[in-house]
């Protein structure tokens, strides 16, 4: 009885709760008084700097237990006072409770590489996983695992966990209790977990809400991953070589600086070599994320120089003296200084020996491979890129390291991602079919239900109807094939499992605990035959296989009308993140105008003031609109990371999970657009008004009527649906004929850009791949390079699709705009089953042209049957 009045006055008193606890930044009984006196107030004062390598926050470690945090924790606030560190107990202590945030110097951490699910847990119950690459010096070394991390103030910690694990070995926990402030917490690793190679490097989190029990309320669970301070705590890689370049270190976003050694302006030929390098350094890191700068060396210990040219062009750079004589194709790594990162070096005595040594660095990764390392870690390599799939395979879930489990919780999510080929097509001419194996428990209110999302729309619902519960064994739910896309997708099944004792919300209750939902690992999918063709223009098939630039053909050419250093970085960024996406080096053709060199693919980056205006109108844009929303915009800005001002992490940006690279300047992105007219799409003079003529008399009741019946006999006609009918189905053998055969027109209509868009990214079609041209345009160069860099982030990059994108650098937002007409390309040789498939999926993008043809082989029956039928039976005198 006490008990549950205790809980009925605990649910009414929850928004009285949360208001407070929103007011004073609540961290807990532990941390209230500190979070009320260092987080009250908005402004600098909640600024997170990120303090460079080695200037981190130290915290002494303490031995492991068995069911404890390993280590120490503390609370990262920027009014925190400072003083010496001290060890902390273990969780669940009375000292914990009174434990103070602290400031010292800690040891900077290896970093967790950037991935598309970013760094955030959310729900009751999530898992984040990162490949990580250490040398065999590395792993044999002493090892602790540091994890930073905000919560969400809803987050209950006597409920909550979160759980560290390295090659599926536990290495320590704690409460999640860091609503506001940054809080480190270090695991010590065992000796022998940790191998030289790919290392499984898992966060998992246990939510639970303070107040409300409801399904809803389990949207508001949240921890967030810091990755500037998250990370393997392992000596340097002093053992670095040319296939173990996946051991570089990422910066705080994940990404792997890569600093091109420039001394001069370097000729467009000897550029295309940089940047084929930069894409083989790329493929060996196996990176996800790339940020490359021209200039003076990288300092510090995080990325790594590249220094790129014949031996008569790299005389005299630093690091030139090294390799000793050069008489062929060379490699070199030279280690790390006390003041610069390591330097490869890929050199030659002529421009062919460099081209070949570009070729030997991109073949060294087969020779590493991603099975180095502990088998969890090799198995977790290939599945960052997610699970890749051909059609006409069945795939069980286990294999993408999905387990059975019980679920106590509201709501359990569990998501996993799968890469369908770049030249899918998708369209409504199949489905996958998920076949689910699970159960549910008795007494689940009758809202519940199981919903299967695909790239975050929704695909499918299935009910749980029965009061008593049932486990079942194969429950086919089909998926759209419509809804998957070229490229990277992720599916998420949700199981809603609200219940009558949510409303009362005790938290203490044995019910809270018990089973909801079991779900095996059984679950399999069954995935059909796939039609392989393009569709152009869509970004998603550049995103997923970079695909018009690998097309057989004339050579692809990379546009830089201006080759100044803001727009070569983001070239060069680009064109790493396609070679990761194609899986090769691409062998671009670096030219300074359209109008020059061979007929291939065309990827033109530069400023918008430094493009034709018909390269714009080629694409669907107006040069006029783009001129006037991008006029008055910041001429410089500092691109977030190593290379700009640093301090872009704060409190604020941690909560809403903004990419930390997606951090453009307030300045540079306007907050109001001065008003003008909206552009349509195709371009017509203003409606002039009617001149002002007398009003004509009403019309009398029988006119009405008459006007009425004439205009209904003539919508509902025979001859007239037969006329409509003949037209749609002329023009759908037109549109298919021109599909078939490999041709399409561009679309003429003029498209309306996003004011706030700091880059756009836009395509225009053609007959052939190769004659495709990708536009990456932003106001000026150095918005260019800060917008390239929030780009390639794994989580802006697989969102890409459609005919152009508009994207706003300041937090990573994305504006698609899909094409009015779509035209398939051939990319294999021609076969029945794919012909049938691509002409199943060019039906259904092209529904009125499968209604006309419908309809002509409905009359074309009936016409049949009368000429069979008329000379068939008796006729009547």
């Amino acid at each position: 009885m006490i008990r549950a009045r205790a809980s009925l006055l605990r649910c009414r008193l929850r928004p009285l709760a949360l208001a407070a606890g929103l007011a004073l930044g609540w961290t807990g009984p532990a941390n209230l008084g500190a979070a009320a006196q260092s987080f009250l107030g908005s402004g600098p004062a909640e600024r997170l700097t990120v303090p460079p390598s080695g200037d981190a926050l130290r915290v002494p470690a303490q031995p492991a237990g068995p069911a404890n945090t390993a280590g120490s924790a503390s609370s990262v606030g920027p009014a925190g006072p400072a003083g010496p560190a001290k060890p902390a107990p273990a969780e669940g202590g009375a000292e914990a409770a009174r434990r103070a945030p602290v400031q010292a110097t800690i040891p900077a951490a290896r970093r967790l590489p950037a991935g598309t699910r970013g760094y955030r847990l959310s729900g009751e119950e999530d898992v984040l996983r990162f490949p990580v690459y250490l040398t065999d010096a590395q792993a044999r070394g002493a090892a602790r695992l540091r994890v930073s991390y905000l919560s969400a103030i809803s987050v209950a910690p006597e409920f909550s966990e979160l759980t560290g694990l390295v090659n599926g070995t536990k290495v320590g926990w704690t409460r999640i209790q860091a609503p506001g402030a940054v809080k480190v917490v270090e695991f010590t690793i065992p000796e022998g977990v940790l191998r030289g190679g790919y290392n499984a490097v898992t966060f998992t989190a246990s939510q639970r809400h303070r107040v409300d029990c409801s399904t809803e309320a389990t949207y508001e669970l949240w921890t967030q991953i810091d990755p500037s301070r998250s990370g393997l705590v392992v000596a340097p890689a002093a053992d670095l070589d040319v296939r173990s370049l996946a051991a570089l270190e990422p910066d705080e976003s994940g990404a792997l600086p890569v600093g091109v050694l420039l001394g001069e302006k370097p000729s467009l030929e000897r550029l295309g070599r940089m940047i084929g390098a930069v894409q083989a350094v790329a493929l060996v890191g196996r990176l996800a994320r790339p940020a490359v700068t021209f200039g003076p060396p990288l300092t510090g210990r995080i990325g790594v120089n590249l220094l790129v040219g014949t031996a008569a062009e790299i005389r005299g750079q630093d690091g030139a003296d090294e390799v000793g004589p050069i008489g062929g194709p060379r490699l070199a790594l030279l280690p790390a200084r006390a003041n610069r990162a390591p330097t490869l070096v890929v050199t030659g005595a002529g421009g062919d020996d460099v081209d070949r040594a570009i070729a030997q660095l991109a073949a060294a990764r087969d020779s590493a491979g991603p099975s180095a390392g502990t088998p969890a870690g090799a198995v977790l390599a290939p599945l960052t890129r997610g699970y890749e799939v051909f059609g006409g395979e069945s795939l069980g879930l286990q294999a993408l390291g999905i387990a059975s489990r019980e679920f106590s919780g509201r709501l359990l999510r569990i998501g996993f991602e799968l890469r369908f080929p770049a030249d899918f097509v998708p369209a409504d001419y199949g489905k996958v079919m998920l076949h689910l194996a699970g159960g549910y428990a008795a007494g689940l209110d009758p809202s519940a239900q199981i919903v299967v999302d695909i790239n975050g729309r929704n695909a499918a619902s299935v009910p749980l109807p029965y009061s008593r519960g049932e486990v079942f064994e194969d429950t086919a739910i089909p998926l759209p094939l419509s809804l998957w896309r070229p490229g990277l997708n992720r599916v998420e099944i949700s199981a809603q499992l609200p219940t009558g004792a949510d409303r009362a919300c005790d938290t203490l209750s044995p019910a809270a605990r018990q089973a909801r939902f079991l779900f095996l690992d059984r679950t399999r999918l069954e995935i059909p035959a796939l039609a392989r063709a393009v569709r152009s223009p869509d970004l998603a098939a550049v995103k997923a296989g970079a695909v018009p630039f690998v097309a057989p053909g004339p050579r692809p050419r990379l546009v830089l009308p201006t080759p100044d250093r803001d727009s070569a970085d983001a070239a060069a960024t680009l064109a790493a993140r396609l070679a990761m996406a194609a899986d090769r080096v691409i062998d671009f053709e670096v030219v300074s105008d359209l109008r020059t060199g061979g007929g291939g693919a065309n990827l033109v980056v530069a400023p918008a003031r430094a493009l034709d205006p018909a390269v714009l109108e080629a694409v669907g844009l107006d040069p006029d609109e783009i001129r006037r929303i991008w006029e008055g915009r910041a001429e410089t800005v500092a691109t977030p990371g190593p290379f700009g001002a640093e301090g872009v992490l704060t409190l604020d940006r941690l909560r809403r999970n903004l990419p930390m690279r997606c951090a453009l300047p307030p300045a540079a992105v306007p907050v109001r657009v001065a008003a003008a007219p909206v552009p349509t799409p195709q371009s017509t003079p203003a409606p002039q008004p009617p001149p002002r003529t007398a009003p004509a008399p009403p019309a009398s009741d029988q006119e009405l009527v008459a006007r009425w019946d004439e205009s209904l006999r003539g919508a509902n006609s025979i001859t007239q649906i037969l006329s409509e009918a003949w037209q749609t189905l002329a023009r759908g053998t037109r549109e298919a004929a021109d599909a078939l055969a490999g041709r399409m027109q561009a679309p003429a209509s003029a498209m309306r850009p996003d004011p706030r868009a700091s880059l756009i990214l836009a395509e225009r079609g053609g007959a052939r791949l190769t004659d495709s041209t990708i536009l990456v345009t932003a106001p000026n160069p150095s918005m260019l390079k800060a917008s390239v860099s929030c780009l390639v982030d794994p989580v802006v990059w697989t969102r890409l699709t459609g005919r152009a994108a508009f994207l706003d650098a300041s937090d990573g937002s994305l504006s698609l705009v899909q094409p009015e007409r779509v035209g398939l390309i051939e990319t294999r040789a021609r076969s029945l089953p794919n012909l049938r498939l691509v002409s199943a999926a060019w039906l259904s993008l092209n529904p009125a042209a499968y209604v006309g043809m419908t309809l002509a082989m409905a009359v074309c029956l009936g016409l049949a049957t009368t000429g069979l039928v008329r000379h068939l039976g008796r006729r009547n005198p």
